[in-house]
């Protein structure tokens, strides 16, 4: 009885130091993976022995833009996007081994869930599989981060180009596996998600989705990210809004300015048919950003409208053209019809009574200051027939010249009248162009397809 002490101590001592030994033991983390990965296999998917599908969680957490080739209908970004999932063989009892509730593994030691991006043109990862790593907790819960650059398709609605949004998606799909075998619950963008776009594009949102689509009689898991992307119009508006209204403006200006009353028109017209060319190139320019598609975006119908408004004035500047010419070779003054018609007073002009042989009833004679000269004059009229035919010839010159002035005069008020309406039609396109930049954002279409 008196060694039952001893003993008793000596064994408590001995079970601590094996305790403490197998203390040692349990938190390597090699132990640790030893344990976990005994007897796992890889290429069997989590819950096959149960015939249960295995749900995956997924999400986007980083977005940016880098580029969006409108012509070309192209996207590339650079994403990445989180999937978790749930793996009863990869798991231990924490007691076991000193609390350790979670470790980090590379990629290729467990199963992880096989999707593809069926709208890419090009996916590089970011990282090498071998150097791809995942969270595994102590409840089979097993984490991974894929950061990806995409280049996938876009299809673009360019109606509203250049204040236009467009949505972007980046479709994942699974290649074999149905959703009895693999299924996906999509979640919202986290709250510190990173989303940003480029230099032209604006990143508003970012929607995940989650679909499914029928293949061979069975269906299978889809996610989409889809981003919500708003242009910046500022560099279309300074480049090509801007240059457009001011050579449309000044060619109005040019061609209705009524500057010089007794000038020809033809320098007129001339300016007009330049700033017709200037506004082609502009469109040329338009149309080689755009896709090729029955669509016309917003700003070629505002280059178009422009065009046809210029193409009118000159139009209405070659009718000018002929009818001026055409009332200044029949030698006759506007009618009082005409003048009535433009709030206008014919303009009487004074001419000497000694060079005036022929005379209009807007023409105010000036009596000599010796009437008994008239006298002679007819007396001696027969001597100057010679003087008279030259005389008439500058008197025909003059009128002619004074004709032109008059309905130059009529034409001059037109000028004005068109001037004014013109440059108003052109400042009332400018405005409903401009009035699709305060537009509210569209939001993602219900029936939104890749």
């Amino acid at each position: 009885m008196r060694l039952a002490g001893p003993l008793v101590a000596i064994a408590i001592v001995i079970l601590g130091l094996i305790s403490s030994a197998l203390t040692i033991v349990t938190t390597d983390p090699t132990a640790l993976l030893d344990h976990v990965l005994d007897s796992y296999d890889k290429r069997i998917r989590p819950f096959a022995d149960v015939d249960k599908p295995v749900i995956i969680d997924m999400t986007i957490v980083l977005g940016i833009l880098t580029e969006l080739r409108e012509n070309q209908q192209v996207m590339a970004v650079v994403i990445s996007h989180v999937q978790k999932w749930t793996d009863p063989k990869l798991t231990w009892d924490v007691e076991k081994f000193h609390g350790v509730r979670q470790i980090v593994i590379p990629q290729d030691l467990v199963w992880v869930p096989k999707l593809f991006i069926y709208n890419s043109m090009d996916t590089k990862d970011m990282l090498s599989e071998n150097r791809y790593d995942i969270r595994v907790e102590h409840n089979g819960r097993v984490k991974i981060n894929i950061p990806q650059y995409v280049t996938c398709i876009c299809r673009l609605s360019i109606e509203l180009f250049p204040f236009d949004t467009q949505f972007c998606a980046i479709a994942l799909a699974s290649p074999l596996l149905n959703t009895e075998e693999m299924d996906v619950n999509a979640t919202q963008p986290p709250k510190d998600s990173y989303f940003a776009g480029n230099a032209e594009w604006e990143v508003i949102n970012v929607t995940v989705r989650h679909l499914k689509f029928r293949e061979e009689g069975e269906y299978r898991a889809e996610v989409h990210y889809i981003m919500h992307l708003h242009r910046r119009p500022v560099y279309y508006l300074t480049v090509i809004v801007a240059p457009t209204f001011l050579i449309s403006a000044l060619s109005i200006l040019g061609i209705f300015s009524p500057g010089c009353n007794d000038g020809p028109r033809s320098e007129k017209v001339s300016l007009g048919l330049g700033s017709l060319l200037a506004l082609t190139v502009l469109l040329d320019i338009v149309a080689n950003t755009m896709p090729k598609s029955n669509s016309v975006p917003l700003l070629g119908y505002y280059i178009i409208a422009v065009i046809i408004l210029c193409a009118v004035a000159v139009g209405i500047s070659m009718g000018y053209l002929a009818l001026s010419r055409q009332f200044i070779q029949t030698e006759k003054m506007p009618s009082a019809l005409a003048y009535k018609c433009l709030w206008m007073e014919p303009q009487k002009r004074r001419i000497d009574y000694w060079l005036a042989s022929e005379y209009s009833e807007n023409d105010e004679i000036q009596l000599p200051k010796f009437p008994d000269l008239i006298a002679i004059y007819n007396q001696i009229h027969e001597i100057a027939m010679a003087q008279k035919t030259f005389r008439k010839k500058l008197e025909k010159q003059r009128r002619y010249h004074m004709v032109e002035c008059e309905w130059n005069r009529l034409f001059s008020r037109f000028d004005y009248f068109f001037l004014f309406l013109f440059q108003a039609l052109n400042v009332i396109i400018l405005m409903l162009f401009l009035r699709n930049a305060w537009l509210p954002l569209p939001e993602l279409p219900a029936d939104f397809m890749v």
